[in-house]
């Protein structure tokens, strides 16, 4: 079941007056990207509210039409997309965007794609060139990874699949410029996973075939 399923449950269960606020547990962009369905470039075009309960103030679906730039994940899922679909209330995970560009993912539900504010939603003119690289290299390779946050040192990986992270405050929400933001988990050609340097030029075996089975 998704967060915003889980979030949408609650707030039926507890009531308007009682409702509280979205929340979202920290995850690195290379985490996001890799649990949502379908990651993309977008342009956001236009904008409407969808009532489903007059009853109910607050509790429609925010509907944005969108035009597909470039797809990054869910190259089989993609069909067509013209459409984005979000809970009105920011209380429940609800994401406002504006007229423009953007990183979306989310997650195919029976209404069509669906984006929380727990998802990798960011403007695109906000990314840095390292991030969009990753988008298009290094995620979905690092996908067969496993990103572990280490809160109390040593931290060792115990096994060649995790690569670890201590910087962990950082994560969430975004914050420009954080180093750790930047990195991706890829897994090399020995087999093991490790953080990718911008430093360090892949090598051959360590490119990515963007194409999905």
């Amino acid at each position: 079941m998704s967060a915003v399923t889980l979030a949408l449950l609650f707030f039926l269960s507890v009531g308007l007056k009682e409702v509280q606020a979205c929340s979202c547990s920290p995850g690195h962009p290379q985490e996001l990207f890799c649990t949502s369905e379908i990651v993309m470039r977008a342009k956001v075009t236009g904008e409407k509210i969808i009532h489903n309960n007059e009853n109910l103030p607050g509790m429609g679906t925010i509907v944005y039409e969108i035009e597909v730039i470039e797809v990054f994940k869910g190259f089989d899922k993609i069909n067509e997309i013209q459409r984005v679909y979000t809970n009105e209330m920011s209380s429940i995970c609800g994401v406002r965007l504006a007229f423009g560009e953007y990183l979306l993912s989310g997650s195919i539900l029976p209404e069509g794609f669906f984006i929380s504010m727990c998802d990798y939603i960011e403007p695109w003119d906000k990314l840095s060139l390292m991030q969009k690289e990753n988008l298009k290299y290094r995620y979905l390779k690092g996908c067969t990874c496993t990103i572990f946050t280490c809160i109390e040192k040593p931290c060792q990986p115990s096994t060649k699949n995790l690569c670890i992270l201590t910087d962990w405050t950082s994560l969430w929400p975004y914050e420009e410029g954080i180093s750790v933001n930047q990195s991706a988990c890829i897994r090399h050609s020995n087999g093991s996973c490790g953080w990718y340097e911008e430093t360090v030029k892949p090598s051959e075996n360590d490119t990515i075939d963007m194409s999905e089975d």
